[in-house]
């Protein structure tokens, strides 16, 4: 026995953690890149999904009659898609 690691002088098993070294790397990048995108878009649809409901008070004191039920469902549909594309925000 030399006294050093058999992989050591294995071709293979430097390529192979080179391999695994950059693949990490890669996945690292891809899910910073990732989290640096959504976390904004989370932000804006987290806190809108929290104000749009007090503007459905106004609406809703007046009455829905033509533009106010146009207003009402376009606001209803914002809401819903604020609360999907916010609701992971802060969850990690």
């Amino acid at each position: 026995m030399s006294g050093t690691p058999p992989f050591e002088n294995d071709g293979n098993a430097v390529a192979s953690r080179t391999a695994v070294g950059r693949r990490k790397l890669t996945a690292l990048h891809a899910r910073y890149s990732e989290h640096t995108l959504t976390t904004p878009i989370q932000f804006v649809a987290f806190w809108s999904a929290v104000t749009l409901p007090f503007l459905y008070v106004p609406l809703l004191i007046n009455g829905l009659a033509g533009a106010e039920l146009t207003a009402f469902l376009s606001l209803l549909a914002c809401h819903i898609v604020a609360l999907f594309a916010g609701h992971s925000y802060r969850q990690e």
